[in-house]
């Protein structure tokens, strides 16, 4: 523990009231001027591409099953630490409010949206071995980052710790030490098609009629002109399915029509669908954006997206779980967590039976090995790795045939 008078801020405070680089850091970096619409961490959201790369990233990585491992002493093998604190810890419930899935989406998409993601780790206080992770609420609790000797810590609610009792995660940094969230950068493009969203609703509200032009070969006073326009205006701003307007003595309306490059505003949907994807990087296909895709190509997509999307994020946890769950005597013992992206390939059945299939006859994992992958129980005998006849030496070939001579 450390005192305040001791401890430096770094550059960037992660507070409600100082949102320089901050929790709210939306409310006054984020004030686009000249395109209509403010894009923040919460309207964002309402744009469904956005919302829906979000969720997509947040739940693949959050299923992601979720291991402890101890490597053997000659470092060829590894050993599944099944009952360990941390394995039950990140993979099932990591605290006494959320399962493993609901804080793993949690913490990533404080990660993405708030540049940041923070959690307590609670420790027995005989063993000092973590018992808990308590997510943090940026939004509620401020999370301030103090420097001092060449140690971080953070103060969170009032109480400062030492950085090796909080999990922070951070997304893009420009320091390596705290995040900035995506919509930090991506707000002026996001914008825009906040903008084209409002402009096609207020377009599709209004029929598609708009601003209307009324002549007349008669001359009207200003009064009656606005009567009329008043008239006319409330009749079309109805919201029955039909609308006649009925138009006195020698009168004429016409309606403004939007301009081509207005239309094509209206159809930027596919254009805001690829500036997310770039953004959250990942393929507009995820985002139902099919257009020029085919099934052949879809495993390979779904291949990039685990390996461009999912395994950097899976790649940070799973090294600052390892920082700071494991105890040193731990960390020399070889202990480390892994977080399998495998499991997000098994969609496909057929690929998925090749591909086993291809590692069996290769000798790469035996039969049982891939039962446990798959979740089923071991078979007796199906521990042994098989070896294709004609892939052996002429070494193996040779000693094989006198083992079978000497058992006749």
């Amino acid at each position: 523990m450390i005192t305040q008078a001791l401890a430096q801020p770094l550059f960037i405070k992660r507070n409600a009231q100082n949102v320089t680089g901050g929790v709210n850091i939306f409310q006054s970096l984020l004030g686009l001027k000249g395109i209509g619409t403010s894009a923040n961490k919460d309207n964002v959201l309402t744009l469904s591409a956005f919302y829906n790369g979000i969720t997509i990233i947040c739940n693949d990585y959050a299923k992601l099953p979720k291991g402890v491992y101890q490597k053997t002493l000659d470092g060829k093998g590894r050993e599944a630490l099944s009952n360990h604190p941390v394995k039950h810890l990140i993979d099932k419930e990591p605290n006494q409010y959320m399962t493993a899935f609901v804080y793993d989406t949690m913490m990533l998409q404080d990660a993405i949206l708030k540049g940041n993601a923070y959690a307590i780790i609670e420790r027995n206080t005989i063993t000092a071995k973590p018992k808990a992770l308590q997510y943090v609420n940026q939004d509620k609790t401020p999370v301030e980052v103090l420097k001092s000797s060449e140690k971080l810590f953070y103060k969170i609610d009032g109480i400062v710790y030492p950085a090796d009792d909080v999990l922070h995660v951070p997304g893009f940094s420009f320091n390596g030490l705290v995040g900035v969230g995506v919509v930090t950068h991506a707000a002026k493009s996001l914008g825009v098609s906040l903008a084209s969203q409002e402009f096609a609703s207020e377009y599709y509200d209004g029929k598609g009629v708009g601003t209307g032009v009324l002549t007349t070969s008669k001359s009207m006073d200003p009064d009656a002109k606005a009567r009329y326009s008043k008239a006319l205006s409330e009749m079309f701003a109805q919201k029955s399915k039909w609308t006649v307007p009925v138009i006195d003595e020698a009168s004429k309306f016409e309606h403004l029509k939007i301009t081509p490059q207005e239309a094509q505003f209206l159809l930027a949907s596919e254009h805001g669908i690829n500036e997310v994807a770039r953004f959250l990087n990942i393929s507009p296909q995820k985002l139902k954006n099919n257009k020029d895709i085919n099934n052949s190509i879809s495993e390979s997509l779904e291949r990039q997206h685990v390996s461009d999307s999912i395994l950097p994020w899976a790649i940070k946890f799973q090294q600052e779980c390892d920082r700071k769950l494991f105890s040193t005597s731990e960390k020399a013992k070889r202990i480390y967590t892994k977080y399998n992206t495998e499991s997000l390939l098994s969609a496909d059945k057929v690929s998925q039976a090749d591909y086993w299939s291809k590692l069996i006859f290769a000798g790469v994992l035996t039969r049982n090995e891939v039962r446990q992958l798959l979740d089923r129980n071991n078979i007796t005998g199906l521990d042994e790795p098989l070896t294709p006849v004609n892939t052996q030496t002429l070494e193996q070939i040779d000693a094989k045939i006198k083992e079978i001579n000497t058992q006749q």
